[in-house]
């Protein structure tokens, strides 16, 4: 019986013990510094590995974590340091009390970057040159009006070319050269969470209205620019085949993946940001100025007397550069956004408002968006994620660039218009006709409308399930959706009343422009991870499909009533263009990798693609990648204790160029025949063994980090290879085919890049983290099946580029043909660089700056060819040569020598200057943190370009005819006042 009674006191006193272990529970309070400086860290990450219950640090690095058991590893990750896992015992206390050391990491070896559609890998195992920009980096410095303008500078092998000064920017982005002459897509594939999405360029019919030409002369920006930069976390930029071949056939021109930002477990923090600017032009020529003996020189007869008695009248009265682009912007950005969440489920909430006065009055930029993350888990097996973002922006670009005998252009005016001319409008709001142009300047600025408003949604849903684990692999299954809905609405508008219109026998005419697009992807993958014996073999097998819709409609009216812009109050009233367009694509995903210790890390993988773009629709086209990363350091023999890594890396893709509409397919066209409706077959043909373009690329690089991470090294040579490049044959005319599209011509781009990364001091009162970069391409067209011609510009006279094997396609070429085309240039920089440099010093305040160089590109100036014929020309009145003619009427034969400039140009891209209020200051009015600052865009240019900026494309996003400049919106210097506000 005692021994009964003896076991019965055992048993519930272990009960009780075990029972009192189960729901231990303690406090972790925790210090997160700078190892090096000592300083506290702001918006660390600290994670509990077991159960994913996680917090922040505040603005004195401290936090807060409740943990159950005795025991826990807490995981410590923060961009820009070595994460840290971390050991915390409770030692029968409630409360622990520690203090984490983080290491700074310039080179980011333990960032994740994406490898394929379903699966990352670590920096330090890349074998890709896959290039991150942050947060920090992107938004952190000023206030950009778009991601595609945010990047500029900031990431080697990128060139992104401005298609002017307007506000909502609107930019050419190119990664590792031309991927294509024009029929197929010369930008990247966006991807943001997992949706892809419409970049299209969409027609407002202002280069008609106007008189310019084609639609690439509207002006308009591509649709990234709809984007908010601050809602972004990272992005990662995929740069050639090597790399973004698992996104086959829409990837020829590299992918931009970015990925937005999310919540965290842990209390709600509420962040108000307000940025408030002003705008003004970067740079101005200075119109040159008017003389009895210039007036002498360009006006003769009945003419010559009026011009004479208006000039000693007025003088040099109105500076019609600063009449027209001397505007001051207000620039305004107000964004708010709410974090946090339990470990079960976390959420981020944000809204903004950017709004952005032009330096051109009655021009702007206005976006609305609103955006909500969202992260659960089920239970320990199944997490999902939602994102969701609506957008509205309202665009006013104005009218600038090229026309053609409407006036519809004010650079273009007032190139002809001298300032001794008087055209403002009366005290009744009359305004005179501008007797040396089409139409008056200041009416075309008034009172013409160029307006584009854009609703948008995007959406993405992403389930992923753990199917099967065990102590050494697992099985897990994700599937995605994503979907983005666009509508536009456009209005370009010139009144009956306009000095151009009056020459017309229907004055008056607008255009109203409507376009719906639909863009859904959707992939499901599975993925098996098995460690066996040292190595870790990674398997993903997937399946993709996109489907893309688009309606656009152009409806145009001339001869309006006064006053009027409805098509029914329109005389002539016209179908001005339809276009309805639906692309369905499939892909089959295989890819496999394989992780030795760290030490050697191989990828495998293939996709399969087809897509109703392509001239035979149902044929699957196959683009292999395989890649190789060895780091040297982690082997036996790597004795060098300076070198934290040094990691050798080659690796091999191929992929697919998304063709444009209707360059692979034959069309049928509406006729009238004998009355009544009929069709005809286009006179375009293909070639029926016509295949879709691809690229290859074949990269080999090194990456070194060395003195416990204050220096980094990466450098990468790549060769990329574009084949069967769609161009048009021109057949005999009694064929009755006016072009055929064949696979004519190879292409060949070869390049280097070099990111330098050094943090030289880091103590307790300075940190100074520098960044060095450098890269150029070289391109050649290797082989061309048909004849060579010349494309892109306004003919010979003035300037093209040569298509030719054995030569860029960007090389400029024109008159005089004596026996052959005469060589200007070429658009491609030899070579560009950028700086930038990130310095924290007594304890509060924070300096960076970014400086972009750019060496030897060329660009064709026809802003300088119009001035030189109006007179307005800066230097026109000068006799640089002394032979006694100005130089006006003395810059030498009719041809691109007077008009083929030199683009090289420096740029201090961005500078900002902050300071974080001390946190005794702010206690008393329950704000965590308040940061003020001060910073600019452009602030600086050197260059001995003629124009208004070196970085310019009158035809927008176009492969070779990127350095055409005709009387753009000169380019703005952005100056803002910051206050950051952390709850």
């Amino acid at each position: 019986m005692e021994n009964l009674y003896k076991r019965g006191i055992c048993i519930v006193l272990f009960s009780l013990f075990t029972v009192s272990s189960a729901f231990a529970q303690f406090t972790v309070n925790g210090t997160v510094i700078d190892a090096e400086s000592g300083e506290p860290l702001f918006g660390v990450t600290v994670v509990e590995t077991e159960t994913g219950n996680g917090a922040a640090t505040d603005i004195n690095g401290q936090f807060t974590l409740n943990v159950a058991g005795e025991s826990a590893t807490l995981r410590v990750t923060y961009i820009g340091y070595i994460v840290q896992n971390v050991e915390v015992n409770r030692n029968g206390n409630s409360i622990v009390e520690i203090e984490i050391e983080l290491e700074p990491d310039i080179s980011r070896l333990d960032e994740i970057v994406v490898t394929g559609l379903a699966s990352n890998v670590k920096r330090s195992n890349l074998a890709n040159a896959v290039s991150t920009v942050s947060a920090e980096e992107l938004a952190g410095t000023t206030v950009n009006e778009s991601i595609d303008g945010a990047l500029s500078g900031k990431l080697p092998g990128v060139n992104i070319v401005s298609s002017g000064g307007a506000p909502g920017g609107g930019s050419n982005v190119q990664l590792r050269g031309i991927s294509t002459l024009g029929a197929g897509s010369s930008q990247p594939l966006y991807v943001i969470d997992g949706i892809y999405v419409d970049n299209s360029v969409i027609s407002t019919g202002r280069s008609s209205v106007s008189g310019a030409g084609g639609a690439s002369q509207d002006g308009v920006a591509s649709r990234v620019s709809d984007l908010n930069p601050e809602d972004i976390e990272s992005i990662e930029v995929l740069k050639g085949p090597s790399a973004a071949a698992i996104y086959g056939s829409r990837a020829n021109a590299g992918v931009i993946i970015i990925t937005t930002k999310k919540g965290k477990a842990g209390d709600t923090r509420v962040s108000i940001k307000q940025d408030v600017g002003f705008a003004t032009a970067l740079n101005l020529l200075g119109f040159d100025k008017w003389s009895e003996d210039k007036i002498n020189l360009l006006y003769s007869g009945a003419s010559l007397s009026e011009e004479l008695a208006k000039f000693q009248q007025n003088g040099n009265l109105l500076d019609y550069e600063e009449e027209m682009y001397g505007e001051t912007g207000l620039l305004t950005n107000t964004q708010i956004s709410a974090s946090g969440g339990s470990d079960k489920t976390q959420f981020y909430l944000s809204a903004g408002i950017q709004d952005e006065e032009g330096i051109i009055k009655n021009t702007g930029f206005n976006r609305n968006n609103i955006r909500l993350n969202v992260d659960h888990s089920i239970n320990n097996n199944i997490s999902f994620s939602s994102t969701s973002n609506f957008i509205r922006t309202d665009s006013d670009r104005g009218f600038t660039g090229n026309q053609n005998g409407t006036g519809g252009s004010i650079g273009y005016n007032i190139a002809y218009v001298p300032s001794y001319a008087d055209l403002r409008p009366d005290e009744n709001g009359v305004y005179p006709n501008n007797p040396y142009f089409a139409e008056n300047p200041y009416a075309l600025r008034d009172h013409a409308v160029n307006n584009q408003i854009v609703n948008r949604f995007l959406q993405s849903l992403r389930l992923e399930a753990q199917l099967y684990s065990d102590d050494n692999s697992f099985l897990s299954f994700n599937t995605q959706v994503g979907f983005d809905y666009l509508n536009a609405n456009s209005e370009v508008y010139f009144p009956e009343w306009f000095q151009s219109q009056q020459a017309s026998a229907t004055p008056g005419d607008v255009i109203h422009g409507k376009q719906d697009n639909f863009n859904l992807n959707m992939q499901a993958f599975l993925v098996h991870n098995i460690d066996v014996e040292g190595f870790n073999f990674s398997t993903q097998l997937g399946y993709t499909r996109i489907y893309e819709e688009s309606n656009r409609l152009l409806n145009r009216g001339r001869g309006l009533a006064p006053g009027q812009t409805n098509l029914n109050q329109a005389q002539v009233q016209s179908v001005f263009g339809q276009t309805f367009q639906e692309v369905s694509e499939i892909g089959l995903v295989a890819q496999e990798e394989i992780n030795w210790e760290d030490k050697l890390i191989g990828t495998v993988g293939v996709r399969f693609d087809k897509s109703t773009l392509n001239a035979n629709q149902n044929e699957f086209y196959a683009f292999p990648k395989a890649s190789l990363a060895a780091n040297l350091t982690n082997f036996g023999f790597w004795n060098i204790d300076q070198i934290d890594q040094f990691k050798l890396r080659t690796a091999y893709g191929e992929t697919g160029g998304k063709a444009s509409f209707g360059s692979t397919f034959e069309a049928l066209g509406g006729v009238n025949i004998g009355g009544g409706l009929g069709s005809v077959i286009s006179t375009r043909a293909i070639d029926p063994n016509l295949k879709p373009e691809t690229a290859s690329e074949i990269e080999f690089g090194a990456d070194i980090s060395a003195f416990q991470g204050k220096v980094g090294l990466e450098a990468t040579y790549y060769i990329k290879e574009v084949r069967d490049l769609i161009l048009d044959q021109n057949p005999p005319a009694s064929t009755g085919i006016s072009a055929i599209a064949t696979n004519a011509a190879d292409l060949e781009n070869k390049g280097i890049e070099l990111t330098l990364t050094t943090s030289p001091v880091r103590t307790a009162n300075l940190s100074w983290v520098t960044k060095l970069l450098y890269w150029k391409n070289d391109s050649e067209i290797t082989r061309l099946d048909i004849p060579s011609d010349e494309t892109g510009g306004f003919g010979l006279s003035l300037g093209q580029y040569l298509i030719r094997e054995g030569y860029s396609p960007t090389t400029i070429v024109g008159n005089p043909q004596d026996p052959g085309l005469t060589f200007y240039g070429d658009a491609q920089p030899d070579y560009q660089m950028s700086w930038y440099n990130e310095l924290n010093f007594l304890a509060n305040f924070e300096f960076s700056f970014l400086f972009q160089y750019s060496k030897g590109a060329d660009n064709i100036d026809l802003t300088r060819f119009l001035l030189d014929g109006g007179g307005n020309t800066p230097d026109w009145s000068e006799d640089s040569d002394g032979d006694g003619t100005p130089n006006g009427l003395d810059r030498g034969p009719f041809n691109p020598s007077r008009f083929v400039d030199d683009a090289t140009y420096l740029k201090l891209r961005e500078v900002g200057f902050y300071y974080t209020v001390p946190t005794n200051l702010v206690e008393s009015l329950n704000v965590e943190r308040i940061r003020l600052g001060v910073s600019g865009k452009n602030l600086l240019l050197f260059s001995d370009y003629n124009s208004y900026d070196p970085e310019v494309s009158n035809f927008g996003a176009q492969p070779v005819a990127q350095s055409v400049e005709v009387t753009p919106y000169p380019s703005s210097r952005r100056v803002f006042f910051h206050i950051n506000l952390d709850f």
